[in-house]
């Protein structure tokens, strides 16, 4: 019998088998789509839109109420609006400055960081200098609730709070990464005060919002990327000193402001920290790279992970999306066998769709997915 939106969402995320597997995509900047690949994708079905992007820097373009139906996208977002002392404008060379002040350039594709507003920093009272825009600023939480309640109540769909807090992240957009990184390895108090300053900020900000949504959503991110392709981005040592403590405040903190299932994305090689993220009261790992080390055995991964963590992804953007119909199709059955026993896993593309994704392969994922998606 065919269930709702929320509910197949609900089910799987509490490792239950629903009438299929939920689909989660398009919406999150993590498992969404570019601005160039969506074209081309409403191009291929013959289609005409207004294409909005909604992310800047990664130019992912946010799809139609029509395409994501098309997909059977069994969730909706409801993200934060931009502060009441800021606006994005982009100059004539393409340049433009987040709220943050940290300048970005457009390239071919997307946008690079050049510019960071503690990039000269030296001491920590240099970094006390520095002011965040207001986190509690009204203007970012205006009609969210009415949004929230009015997906909650007139819609079947499962409500996400698609804005979400981060620590490196944030600390990258304030002094560089380059810099920060550094930072961690021979100034510790100087960066552990860069990482107290991005969880207060994160944790007022996002405070005030799930007071505001809270009540109407089945899902909320967080994130940072703790792998990269090799192994643990920084020392595991150092993250269980530095990064967990901070982390788990923040997610409890979240949590204290709503019942929903809290998703977390870290890109790269992450079995090594699982744990922890469990610890800090994760519900739902994403995005699952499985070209990067110890990522690849959907099996190993559905295992280790089964009743903690529900998982979200794990297709191969990286290494099979560029190629043929027949490899992509490949990869998506794979994934789908391997995750799909006994709920706890959530259909989406690991991570967005690049420009390089020829529009029949965006189909093939999709239409593959139907053909094996059901319990």
């Amino acid at each position: 019998m065919a269930m709702t939106s929320r509910e197949r969402v609900n089910m799987a995320v509490n490792f239950k088998e629903a009438d299929r597997i939920p689909v989660d995509w398009g919406m999150s900047i993590v498992s969404g789509i570019h601005e160039v690949a969506y074209k081309n994708l409403l191009d291929y079905l013959g289609w005409e839109e207004e294409i909005v992007v909604f992310d800047k820097i990664q130019r992912l373009a946010m799809p139609s109420e029509r395409v994501l139906d098309y997909f059977g996208v069994d969730t909706r977002y409801v993200y934060l609006n931009a502060p009441s002392k800021w606006e994005y404008k982009e100059a004539e060379d393409g340049s433009w400055t987040d709220e943050f002040g940290a300048k970005f350039m457009r390239t071919e594709y997307y946008c690079d960081a050049r510019k960071f507003p503690l990039g000269d920093a030296e001491t920590i009272g240099d970094l006390k200098a520095f002011k965040f825009l207001d986190p509690e600023d009204p203007a970012r939480f205006k009609g969210l609730k009415e949004k929230a309640k009015r997906l909650r109540e007139n819609t079947d769909f499962a409500v996400v709070a698609g804005s979400y807090p981060s620590l490196y992240y944030i600390a990258w957009n304030l002094r560089g990464y380059e810099n920060f990184m550094l930072d961690t390895a021979a100034d510790e108090k100087f960066a552990n005060y860069i990482l107290d300053m991005a969880s207060e900020w994160s944790m007022a900000l996002m405070g005030k919002y799930l007071e505001e949504i809270g009540d109407y959503i089945d899902i909320m991110w967080s994130g940072d990327d703790w792998g990269d392709q090799y192994g643990p981005l920084l020392n595991p040592k150092e993250f269980r000193k530095n990064v967990s403590p901070r982390f788990k405040k923040i997610i409890q903190h979240m949590k204290s402001k709503s019942k929903a299932k809290m998703c977390y994305h870290s890109c790269g090689s992450i079995t090594w920290c699982m744990d922890d993220f469990y610890d800090w009261g994760v519900d739902i790992i994403q995005s699952l790279q499985p070209r990067a080390y110890d990522m690849g055995d959907s099996k190993k991964i559905k295992k280790m992970t089964y009743g903690k963590l529900a998982l979200h992804g794990g297709l191969d953007n990286q290494g099979v999306f560029h190629l043929g119909k027949e490899d992509v199709a490949r990869d998506v059955e794979q994934k789908v066998r391997d995750f799909k026993p006994g709920g706890g896993y959530l259909f989406g593309t690991s991570h967005n769709i690049q420009a390089n994704c020829p529009a029949e392969n965006i189909v093939t994922v999709f239409d593959t997915f139907k053909k094996h998606c059901d319990y």
